[in-house]
């Protein structure tokens, strides 16, 4: 696990501060000036980005071996955001023993914008097969699940969804980067509940959504 303890200690943040901080600073402004009129700053307001939060992506995506990643204030947010990419009209196949809080999010808010799902058990690949239907658009599971531990591999899943023209979203919270790496077997989306493991000390309220 050498390279990826290396990663986790330098990861692929240039901090180029001014003044020569070793560890990157944590910014706390919500809002950055502009240099002149009519040019655009990196930064605007803190809401859609600064150094601290894109440090803390680009780290995230280097770990997932992921292209990007996007930080969100709990995992419940970067569920809801991977989800708020379809459309009224489309339907997933998912889990059907993911995180409660997923399963509420899908069934009681999404079902409102005709986001339509079926459950069933990821680990039986003919299960998830027969439960495709003309408008799905994704299969969405756990490879190990919150909170019963049912294991599914990622690549079959993964091979399956593609198979069929569809985006595999892998909630990796249970494994970390550390255990697993959904990525680089196939899937397109990953999502974390940072509060969890990634945090691991309970004093942290954070999701993170790295893509392929």
């Amino acid at each position: 696990m050498a390279k990826f303890q290396t990663q986790l200690v330098h990861g692929p943040v240039d901090t180029n501060d001014p003044y020569g901080a070793v560890v990157l600073p944590i910014y706390p402004a919500t809002t950055y000036a502009y240099p002149a009129i009519g040019t655009a700053p990196q930064y605007d307001y803190g809401r859609s980005g600064n150094p601290t939060r894109h440090a803390v992506e680009a780290q995230l995506a280097a770990l997932e071996g992921g292209q990007a990643a996007f930080a969100f204030a709990s995992g419940m947010a970067a569920i809801h955001a991977a989800l708020a990419i379809f459309q009224a009209g489309d339907h997933l196949v998912v889990g059907k023993q993911i995180y409660g809080g997923t399963f509420r999010l899908l069934k009681e808010f999404f079902a409102r914008w005709d986001l339509t799902i079926t459950a069933v058990d990821t680990r039986d690949l003919a299960a998830v097969a027969a439960a495709i239907q003309p408008n799905t658009k994704a299969i969405y599971f756990e490879p190990v699940t919150n909170p019963l531990l049912q294991v599914t591999p990622v690549a079959p899943l993964a091979r399956l969804a593609h198979q069929h023209g569809l985006l595999t979203i892998v909630d990796n919270t249970f494994l970390s980067p550390y255990l697993a790496q959904p990525l680089r077997w196939g899937a397109d989306i990953v999502i974390h509940s940072a509060t969890k493991y990634l945090a691991g000390h309970s004093e942290v309220s954070a999701g993170v959504s790295p893509g392929g």
